[in-house]
């Protein structure tokens, strides 16, 4: 996501949404619990192995039983057939190993002229052209998703357009609290939470807004900054503030590939928190301890959660059940 908009959005289409009404994200099926069973939708673009794990961690969860009361309704992949090898070859692997539709649609292969125009007039001050242009391209594939109760976006490349945000409940990660760094990659998050010497990070799943990263929180998790296991890499950054700045500026340069300890260890830290929290997040849909509608987010009893679940408590067991598995399978001492 690179490009961050600042304007209000438009009114949305009066034409029903697929999934936007009700409860059309819950299929007849019923699960354990008696309740229909919540459809999830799944978006990706797949540019690599990383985003292919995503989807397959996920759908496995959910095909799995391991989250109860869910359903994966479809992969959308905004890349066609024939556009990269690499995108190919993930959708291959997700077809063979569930049953769940892949729809595709070519973002990079719509109304290309336009696109560049409309992205050179957003680069001048003018961001009108972006996102008519950003509601064309859903437009071209929106009648082939089927209705959910939400979709999870897993590396999918592409800003939503204004009625793909209205009419659709899309739900994003970030790699931070809803208090911390907003609008940034995850390298930059890592790199602000050291100049502003925080004490505690976390993650949350928020809705897809056209304002990029601001949407209602629907979950989210805390986790410490200091303790045993990152005090050490602290430690190691200069002590006068100049020499820190100076370090800190040419390790965000590196953007991903930064080399410093800490860089290292805090990322560790909060991406070994980002699959539970989605995986509890699909849970609490499941059980219907948390629901989405005309973009607020619910509790049980219908009740607005102002500020989003939190789920630290259900994460933090997850983390220590992941590395306990990996203590009892290799022997060896698991994350500090």
């Amino acid at each position: 996501m690179t490009d961050s908009p600042t304007d209000a959005p438009a009114t949305p289409d009066p034409s029903p949404a697929p999934g936007a009404a009700g409860n059309r994200g819950f299929r007849d099926a019923q699960g354990a619990s008696g309740l229909p069973v919540a459809r999830v939708g799944l978006c990706s673009t797949l540019t690599s192995l990383g985003s292919r794990q995503l989807v397959t961690t996920v759908a496995r969860a959910v095909a799995s039983g391991a989250i109860p009361g869910t359903a994966i309704a479809f992969l959308f992949v905004d890349r066609e057939a024939g556009e990269s090898p690499d995108t190919d070859a993930s959708v291959a692997h997700v077809e063979a190993a569930f049953d769940f539709p892949v729809i595709r649609a070519s973002a990079v292969r719509f109304r290309t002229d336009a696109r560049k125009a409309a992205r050179a007039a957003a680069e001048a001050g003018n961001p009108a052209p972006l996102w008519a242009w950003r509601d064309a391209f859903y437009a071209s594939y929106r009648d082939r998703l089927p209705p959910t109760a939400l979709d999870l976006l897993l590396g999918d490349m592409w800003i939503w357009g204004r009625r793909q945000c209205a009419e659709r409940r899309g739900v994003n990660l970030h790699p931070s609290l809803p208090t911390g760094p907003l609008g940034k990659m995850w390298f930059d998050v890592v790199w602000d939470l050291v100049v502003l010497d925080a004490v505690e990070s976390g993650v949350m799943l928020h809705l897809v807004t056209p304002a990029v990263d601001e949407g209602p929180v629907v979950a989210y998790c805390r986790y410490p900054l200091r303790g045993p296991g990152l005090d050490p890499q602290w430690a190691t950054l200069p002590a006068c503030l100049e020499d820190r700045a100076a370090l800190v500026g040419l390790q965000r340069a590196l953007k991903r590939e930064a080399t410093h300890p800490l860089f290292k260890a805090i990322r560790a830290v909060g991406l070994a928190r980002e699959m539970p929290l989605m995986l509890e997040t699909l849970r609490a849909v499941g059980e219907r301890r948390l629901s989405i509608a005309d973009g607020v987010v619910r509790d049980a009893r219908g009740a607005e959660i102002v500020g989003g679940l939190d789920l630290t408590a259900e994460v933090e067991a997850a983390v220590a059940g992941a590395q306990g598995e990996g203590d009892s399978s290799t022997g060896a001492a698991g994350p500090g």
